[in-house]
């Protein structure tokens, strides 16, 4: 059996071919393709797909040995999307998520009386409904022609099917979403004016075979490769980690920082500062907590000191003696590596500290991502959350997750414990006195409802 994932980044398009063990066969990564940045357009959905197919069918090639994948899901960004026709044909680019063209629209809508926190995340420019908004205004052509709003991560599924759908946890990005009830809260999407939506399929929900086209010309599929529905790359990365270990929280350090996990009991009666709450990818209740930053601005601040960041990581140790701030903009202009790293994981210690309050278990944290090759960074951000941290022999979990998502519509539960190994990075023990007492002396008080608030 082959099964394949397919993972659209925000900087990077991902293709993954995994083998009956769920290892790895085969995994490529190209640019993600995206129109000129002088139009303000985003990413074009037939040219994404052409990009995807090329890599799906160079990856075949190289180690299908003539037989067939069996499925495909895919797997990404959350909140981008595209108007179809009835033919499925995007009639416009996909704005990114980032564009702050519709900040106005998220204000107003903020401060709505349709507004809830049954949505699970507060409505900001990044989201699917303000985007909705400012389309509805400014490009009203597109709601006239009997179209059909399609998550650009879930584009190709309903290409390669001809079936229209939302993945749930793409459904929960909208911002118009009830991620306890799960369902469309009807308000929201009538003051967003919400285009017409598809059906909401769950993370390893079957789609349908493959139609006839490129990828079947090839001899990479045939008519009878499943597709199957995946989802947020964030939490269907997760999902590939609690196979592991089911009651795991994750810190992904990547472009974008982004910490995990899932809670049983959160009631949705507030929103939090630090974290957002969605559908997760395998729970029938409870919610996903997300908590994310740039990483990325991070490391961009040492590079403009001409600081080589990648020569610091790949030290055994990071050096320098333990700092504590309690946010960046405590930091200096000048601020060495060793104290931009430290108020990353600071920051990620608030976020797993939110998760508790909103009734995440305290279990073992797993860490993915690029940057989780450093060992040395492992051991700091151990020693400043004050115990071990776990880390995956498979460093791309959220394609890997689509393509084991894509096993399990074929009713195939893959146990891939003998494929992937796990380390264990500890803490260095005097860096955690100094952090722990320097923590609890600023935030031991703020464990308080004022605080989660």
């Amino acid at each position: 059996m082959l099964v394949c994932g397919v993972d659209i980044g925000t900087t990077n398009l991902k293709v993954s071919i995994v083998d009956e063990t769920g290892v790895s066969k085969w995994t490529r990564a190209v640019p993600t393709p995206r129109a000129s940045a002088s139009t303000g357009a985003g990413v074009d959905a037939i040219q994404l797909l052409g990009a995807i197919e090329d890599l799906i069918i160079e990856g075949w090639t190289t180690v299908g040995e003539g037989t067939p994948l069996s499925a495909i899901a895919t797997t990404g960004v959350g909140e981008d999307g595209v108007f179809v026709d009835q033919a499925l044909i995007p009639l416009d680019y996909a704005i990114p998520w980032y564009d702050r063209r519709a900040a106005g629209e998220a204000a107003e809508i903020r401060e709505s009386a349709a507004a809830t926190t049954c949505a699970g995340i507060e409505m900001e420019h990044t989201r699917t409904g303000a985007k909705w908004l400012w389309l509805r205004r400014h490009r009203p052509a597109m709601f006239v022609q009997r179209s059909t709003w399609i998550a650009l991560t879930d584009y190709p599924s309903v290409a390669w099917t001809g079936r229209p759908f939302i993945s749930e946890t793409l459904a929960s990005r909208t911002g118009c979403y009830d991620v306890g009830r799960r369902d469309w809260i009807e308000a929201l999407l009538e003051f967003c004016g919400a285009p017409e939506l598809p059906e909401v399929l769950r993370a390893g929900d079957v789609v349908g075979s493959m139609r006839d086209g490129r990828l079947t010309q090839s001899g990479a599929v045939t008519m009878r490769t499943l597709v199957v529905a995946g989802g947020h790359d964030h939490p269907v990365a997760a999902a590939m980690i609690q196979r592991i270990d089911p009651t795991a929280r994750v810190d992904s350090i990547g472009t974008a920082n982004v910490i995990y996990g899932e809670s049983a009991t959160f009631p949705l009666d507030r929103f939090d500062r630090y974290l957002a709450f969605m559908v997760p990818v395998q729970a029938k209740t409870g919610v996903a907590c997300l908590g994310v930053f740039e990483f990325s601005s991070t490391i961009q601040r040492l590079q403009g000191q001409d600081v080589d960041i990648r020569a610091v990581l790949a030290l055994p140790k990071i050096p320098g003696e333990p700092s504590f701030f309690a946010s960046s903009t405590d930091l200096s202009t000048a601020a060495d590596a060793r104290s931009v790293l430290e108020v990353a994981g600071i920051t990620a210690r608030r976020m797993f500290d939110h998760m508790r309050f909103a009734g995440v278990r305290d279990a073992d944290i797993y860490a993915t991502g690029g940057w989780s090759r450093s060992r040395s960074l492992l051991e700091l951000r151990a020693s400043i959350f004050g115990r071990s941290v776990h880390v995956l022999s498979e460093q791309e979990p959220a394609v890997v997750g689509a393509a084991l998502l894509a096993a399990e519509g074929l009713g195939e539960l893959v146990d891939f414990s003998t494929g992937v190994t796990t380390q264990t990075v500890d803490p260095d023990p005097r860096w955690v006195t100094f952090y722990e007492e320097k923590y609890q002396a600023l935030f031991g008080a703020s464990h308080s409802q004022a605080d989660k608030d």
